[in-house]
């Protein structure tokens, strides 16, 4: 089988692009930062601002199974989902969509599962929820959504260790989140791609904690010193963390809590590759 990752350089792709070439044919994508550890044959150059160049690629590399795993912008993103649609009604090939717990930003009343519908506020979240209807629409059985948590590797550890220790963003303590690692993520996407996983998948912890225990646990596996103090968000304020101006919008419980946490319901799935905060945080990429 051959498969195409778009976006293959980032965060979730490079180790997916890694473990799916130890038994399929892989080709990846990279707009600035091509990896230089993997052969030049595999690799090719795509900017989504040149959407014309998208039909090339394609015909050149003729994947089996695309995975979207793209940033960028919004507009320009939704017309490559658009034209990769397309090329797939017409080879009667897969796609495994990247997305995101964002597509419930404006709800934080509790955790989602996949049964739940999206309810977004933000820009990004509606940007993502629009290509899942897209692909999910035209291809049916041959789409899996993935939607992911926030990712942890070594770039967001150094993150959120400096913004654990000069408490600039705020770090908020009743703001609750699910976490993942990207290396945990890529097994996962390998396991649904032998298995033909499709429908939607949340690649999650089976827990969540707070910003402010996870930037604790951080600072003491490194012995760091704390330079924040907790913060406590508002409506008003999570909505501008959004970029929403209308707090009205907003689905939320009076206890003052915002739950930006996913669920995954899919046994198969959770049994194998279940893993908590806690083991995602203590990573060695930490130290």
């Amino acid at each position: 089988m051959k498969i195409l990752i778009l976006g293959a350089s980032g965060t979730v792709g490079k180790p997916l692009f890694q473990v799916l070439s130890e038994k399929y044919e892989v080709s990846g994508t990279f707009n600035r930062n091509k990896p230089t550890d993997i052969d030049d044959e595999y690799w090719h150059k795509f900017d989504i601002t040149d959407i014309s160049s998208l039909n090339t690629l394609l015909e050149t590399v003729r994947p089996n199974l695309i995975i979207s795993s793209l940033t960028g912008n919004f507009e320009q993103q939704l017309e490559v989902h658009k034209q990769l649609e397309k090329y797939l009604q017409n080879t009667h090939g897969r796609i495994i969509f990247i997305s995101t717990a964002n597509v419930f930003d404006g709800d934080v009343r509790g955790q989602h599962s996949e049964a739940d519908t999206p309810y977004p506020i933000s820009q990004y979240g509606k940007f993502k929820q629009t290509c899942e209807k897209l692909l999910q629409k035209g291809l049916g059985d041959r789409c899996l959504i993935i939607r992911l948590p926030k990712i942890m590797d070594s770039q967001t550890v150094a993150e959120f260790l400096k913004q654990a220790e000069t408490g600039n963003p705020p770090v908020y303590a009743n703001l609750y989140m699910s976490f993942n690692s990207a290396k945990n993520v890529a097994n996962t996407i390998k396991y649904c791609v032998d298995t033909n996983k499709h429908g939607v998948l949340h690649l999650t912890s089976s827990d969540s904690i707070s910003i402010s225990q996870c930037m604790d646990l951080l600072l003491t596996q490194t012995g760091k010193k704390a330079g924040y103090t907790p913060q406590h968000l508002t409506v008003e304020s999570f909505c501008s963390l959004l970029g929403c101006n209308e707090p009205s919008l907003l689905r939320h419980n009076a206890d003052g809590e915002f739950r930006m946490d996913l669920i995954c319901t899919d046994a198969d799935i959770s049994s194998r590759f279940g893993i908590s905060c806690k083991a995602v945080l203590t990573i060695p990429f930490a130290k």
